[in-house]
């Protein structure tokens, strides 16, 4: 009997025994199960903050692309309206008027329009709204106004006249004019303050779609245009965005009902929809303010698209951590626990390891990965992040013979300093496409970066655009620390090298106050000199004992690198590693950002210069086509090349004929070309009003010279005809200077 007894004791213990082992695994299953949904949750959460950031950037993106097209078509409006108010007795000059405005921006203007009141000319009749229009590649005039057509009815006339003041309209079909949808924007012509009639451009909606939808985060993303009013503007058509589901989305937006939810730091709003056709939700976002100045733009992204690879890989981990439990014993499992979450955490350190370093990579791909060398400039930048990731910043390219630079220092570390170094790089290449005033790209930059900067967050940025003609520097500083120049020549008192700060204004920096303004200055740079911009992790740079590298240190190793005539890259290297050996193994407390540019202007060998002055009159262009003919005989150059300079020098001369002159007013334009048998250089100046023509956009010049009406294409072609273009206001006069190649196969 005792040992039944014993033995039933025995087998009880060893079912408990066995059924540990079980127990422990399902608890251990629940806790992994647990693990995988917190690090889901995680990494989702931490995927939206991504897709709120980059939504935002291609909101604000989006509106600025937007906002270039209007302002364009509102700057030729407002420049056509000063000459079309002076002649507003002339009413066939107004023809000439409509006929500028279309053929000077044909990428974007589908016609023009002038409306005045009625009998405002008698002998023109009741009504006169002539209209200008393209079609079929080719530039019509036409007479609009009648009594079917009254035109002091519609939007575009009526707020214009009674409001005195600029108008858009929201999109409409026009039969008589475009044909086609068009958005309108008118301005009030005034006879001695009065508004007498409208002057005013139609532009398409086709190429608001383009703009928009250029470059998406997903593949299956796409963006609405609405007006402020939930209208719709403009969406994509293809089987993705289907009329019925940018219809359903239209109407969430404009049910007050729908759930809406305000995210990234309250710039954006996002709301959820359901796609029936492809079973699938999404969700829109779009700006909780007016992300364009006259419309909004929504955001379409698919859930499966932003979180399904998260899905896939949540999936896989479930089902090897089952795997991985059901082959464990409870002995290698509590041997073993401890481990595995060592092990986990170093994956996670690893994973995020990796991805820092490939935000790194980002980061550093999104500055200049190499060194620029031209004739005229040579350029070195480096920058040493203090963590994976940085807030510092540089960039510089070349454009119509002007070298356009930055250097900038964001506050604060890490990934959200990385972010705003991101968004005002490609501001200031945005804003620096078609502006050569670096206050004014100064401006730009702040207004974008201050809007909703709930986070105080700001930059120190210096702006510089160098003339590479002349060595006219032009910059901006805002509370940046001041580039030092390095001359060419000697100080006379102790014959070193002269080395010194540029004198900058005390400008706040860039993301402060929206209403910020910024002071441009001027210098001139003389040929062999060099330009050192810095960040202040140079300067503050510190050793184990605390000590700052300071101002000092700098200026002495600036001595150094002048009285050796060294380059830009050794420049920084010698710096580099002067900063290296004073901090020693203490570890780098702030981004280090160096760029050197030394400037190295060709000098210029003649073998033929000429010249030739003629009055501001079209005639004139006849008699400037025999000297130009004349110079290109000289140098014999081939016939097809000799017609092309002929057509863009006489079109740029044309061009100051026009423009450059009030009307009325006599003034000379005078040409000086030059070449050294390589190149040919046109240098044409006048003291007319100041305007760069560089900050216009391409043209297209696929029509024939045969086609074109004298000046028709202006500077514009002249662009397309020539291999570089460069604007200077020097003196009190306007410098235009053209350089085309004779031999460009060699």
């Amino acid at each position: 009997m005792p040992d039944t007894n014993r033995k039933i004791m025995q087998q009880k213990k060893v079912r408990q025994w066995t059924k540990w082992p079980a127990v422990i695994i399902v608890l251990a299953a629940i806790f992994m199960e647990a693990i995988l949904a917190f690090q889901y949750n995680y990494a989702r959460a931490q995927l939206e903050e991504e897709l709120e950031r980059s939504t935002l950037m291609d909101l604000i993106t989006s509106a600025l692309r937007i906002q270039e097209v209007l302002s364009k078509a509102e700057v030729a409006v407002s420049n056509e309206l000063v000459h079309a108010e002076k002649q507003i007795d002339d009413p066939q000059y107004m023809q000439t008027v409509l006929h500028s405005l279309v053929q000077n921006d044909k990428d974007n203007i589908d016609g023009a329009f002038l409306a005045f009141k009625p009998d405002f000319y008698p002998q023109e009749g009741h009504w006169f709204e002539p209209y200008v229009r393209q079609k079929d590649g080719k530039v019509e005039l036409f007479q609009m106004g009648s009594p079917e057509h009254d035109y002091t009815q519609r939007e575009f006339y009526r707020m214009a006249m009674e409001e005195d003041v600029p108008h858009w309209t929201d999109p409409y079909w026009d039969g008589d004019g475009a044909c086609n949808w068009v958005i309108t924007y008118s301005l009030p012509i005034k006879k001695n303050g009065q508004p007498v009639g409208v002057i005013g451009v139609d532009l398409t909606t086709t190429w608001i779609n383009d703009v928009v939808n250029y470059y998406h985060p997903h593949p299956s993303s796409f963006s609405i245009v609405l007006t402020e009013d939930g209208k719709f503007i403009s969406a994509p058509t293809d089987s993705v965005a289907s009329e019925a589901l940018v219809n359903h989305i239209v109407a969430l937006f404009n049910d007050s009902a729908v759930e809406r939810k305000v995210v990234g730091v309250g710039r954006i709003t996002r709301f959820k929809f359901y796609d029936p056709e492809y079973n699938e939700y999404g969700r829109v976002y779009y700006a909780s303010k007016k992300s364009a100045p006259h419309w909004q733009i929504l955001l379409v992204c698919y859930d499966s698209e932003v979180f399904g690879e998260l899905v896939e890989l949540r999936r896989e981990m479930f089902l090897w951590a089952l795997l991985g439990v059901a082959i464990l014993t409870l002995i290698v499992w509590l041997f073993r626990r401890e481990s595995r979450k060592l092990q986990e955490s170093q994956l996670s350190q690893e994973r995020i390891g990796a991805e820092l370093r490939v935000a790194n990579e980002i980061q550093q791909s999104m500055l200049p990965h190499h060194m620029l060398q031209l004739d005229d400039v040579h350029i070195y930048g480096r920058l040493v992040p203090a963590r994976e990731v940085g807030g510092d910043l540089y960039d510089y390219f070349v454009r119509d013979g002007k070298l356009f630079f930055c250097i900038g220092d964001v506050s604060g570390k890490g990934a959200p300093s990385a972010m705003l170094m991101a968004v005002t790089h490609s501001l200031f290449r945005s804003a620096s496409a078609h502006e050569t005033n670096p206050a004014r790209i100064m401006q730009t930059i702040n207004e974008a970066s201050a809007e909703g900067n709930e986070k105080n967050m700001f930059v120190t940025m210096f702006i510089g655009v160098l003339d590479l003609p002349t060595g006219h520097l032009r910059y901006s500083n805002a509370g940046h620390d001041n580039p030092i120049v390095i001359s060419n020549g000697q100080t006379e008192q102790t014959g070193s090298p002269h080395v010194q700060h540029l004198e900058c204004d005390a400008n706040l920096p860039v993301g402060v106050f929206a209403d910020t303004k910024y002071t441009m200055q001027n210098t001139m740079i003389e040929a062999g000199s060099t330009l050192f911009l810095y960040t202040d992790g140079l300067t503050e740079a510190k050793n184990v004992r605390r000590e700052l590298y300071g101002e000092q240190r700098v200026m002495q190793v600036m001595i150094v690198c002048a009285s050796e005539a060294m380059l830009p890259k050794q420049i920084i290297d010698t710096v580099s590693d002067g900063v290296h050996t004073f901090v020693g193994e203490a570890e780098q407390s702030d981004d280090l950002t160096m760029l050197a540019i030394r400037y190295t202007p060709a000098r210029y060998k003649s073998i033929l210069t000429d010249r030739f002055t003629l009055q501001n009159d079209v005639h004139e262009v006849t008699r400037f086509g025999a000297f130009i003919k004349h110079v290109t005989d000289q140098l014999s150059i081939e016939k097809a090349l000799a017609g092309q300079l002929r057509l863009a020098i006489e079109e740029a001369v044309v061009n100051v004929i026009n423009y450059a002159y009030p009307a009325g007013t006599d003034g000379e334009i005078d040409v000086h070309v030059e070449s050294d048998g390589q190149t040919l250089r046109v240098i044409i100046s006048d003291s007319g009003v100041p305007f760069d023509p560089t900050v216009m956009v391409k043209a297209d010049t696929t029509l024939s010279a045969e086609d074109r009406q004298i000046g028709g294409l202006g500077i514009l072609l002249v662009r397309e005809l020539m291999d570089n273009i460069n604007y200077e206001r020097t003196d009190g006069r306007n410098v235009l200077t053209l350089v085309k190649a004779l031999h460009p196969e060699s």
